[in-house]
């Protein structure tokens, strides 16, 4: 071989070899920058800290990594929730006779009325050897009540507690029944850190669909959200899609000041409405279905899918949102706390 052609084959080779690099450099440089372009904007964007009923903050560190070691679940059997050393401060009430249910629960709602969290009674069931939500009609010799700790208000303190127990207290004695309160220095200390973790993992998603044409009406956002199987709910306006076991996998709502209503739905011109995800509160593989029902309301509507700044989403900004939701319940579970469980909908509440 000459020693031209020799050269253009070493030419040649280079060439090839710099086109490659280029563009395993160009990739590389496009997964940076969609990489900290969803850093810098979805996560503030899109993933939203969860509304809570009071301005009370949660105390969260949102750049933490620990997660506390967990032997088990703390989740009771599907469809049930039950008092959890976990999440409840519990009282026991001893009881020399067999008193009934409703006796009880009638002392208590007065002695209760100015606890602000909730509380839940139950007797045993000495035939299944278990714990049970207190029947009105049924008799008991083993009682407890339990208030919950942490919720989306935060976590409950030490006052709240001794309120609690002084109320508990009170009941009990009413009935000619002794009620003894633990220590509460342990339940507030418990309190706090889960109220730490939960202010991590306490967001939600939310894309809008909006035309940037002419508005579209009313009556054709209820007739898709129906096909789709959202029920709208009229007590706060907004539509809600729900799995077989009736958990909310997301909502529909209009993105305007004003919220939906039956007497003007079906006429109201609108611009845009937003999705709503729940991500502590919602099940594993509703994002998937979140993503599909974005897209059809896109689709049936003529519109695009952004976030709050008006930015499009595609299939990059999803599949990032998705990863980070994964992560989220990640965290959950090795907490022992299920996603969309029965311990999430009460923490989460």
């Amino acid at each position: 071989m000459s020693d031209l052609r020799l050269g253009l084959l070493a030419i040649g080779v280079l060439v090839v070899a710099a086109v490659i690099l280029y563009n395993k450099w160009q990739e590389r440089q496009y997964r940076r920058r969609a990489e900290a372009g969803f850093s810098a904007r979805h996560e503030d964007v899109l993933m939203r800290p969860a509304e809570r009923a009071e301005d009370k903050p949660r105390g969260a560190s949102p750049g933490s990594d620990r997660v506390e070691p967990v032997l088990g679940s703390l989740d009771p059997p599907r469809g049930e929730q039950g008092l959890s050393e976990a999440l409840d401060f519990i009282v026991p009430i001893e009881t020399p006779d067999e008193i009934s249910g409703a006796a009880v629960l009638s002392a208590a709602q007065v002695a209760l009325r100015r606890c602000r969290r909730g509380v839940r009674w139950e007797g045993f069931d000495a035939r299944r050897g278990s714990w049970e939500p207190l029947d009105p009609d049924r008799n008991y010799s083993r009682l407890r009540s339990g208030m919950q700790l942490v919720d989306r208000r935060g976590a409950a303190d030490a006052e709240e507690l001794g309120e609690f127990a002084l109320a508990i207290e009170d009941a009990a004695a009413s009935l000619g029944l002794l009620a003894t309160a633990p220590d509460s220095a342990p339940a507030v200390a418990r309190a706090k850190e889960l109220d730490r973790f939960c202010g991590e993992v306490d967001i939600r998603v939310a894309v809008h669909i909006v035309s940037d044409a002419a508005p579209f009406a009313g009556a054709r956002l209820a007739e898709l959200a129906k096909a789709a199987g959202f029920e709208f709910e009229g007590s706060d306006g907004k539509f809600r899609r729900r799995d077989p076991e009736g958990r909310v996998l997301c909502a529909l709502m209009s993105s305007g000041p004003n919220p939906f209503s039956d007497a003007r739905l079906d006429s109201l011109p609108m611009q845009g409405v937003t999705l709503e995800l729940d991500v502590p509160r919602s099940p594993p593989g509703a994002f998937e279905l979140f993503s599909d029902w974005a897209r059809m309301f896109a689709q049936g509507l003529n519109a695009r899918i952004v976030d709050d700044n008006r930015a499009l989403l595609g299939p990059p900004a999803f599949g990032a949102i998705e990863a980070q939701i994964l992560a989220v319940h990640r965290s959950m579970g090795a907490r022992g706390i299920a996603p969309g469980g029965a311990f999430a909908l009460r923490l989460f509440s």
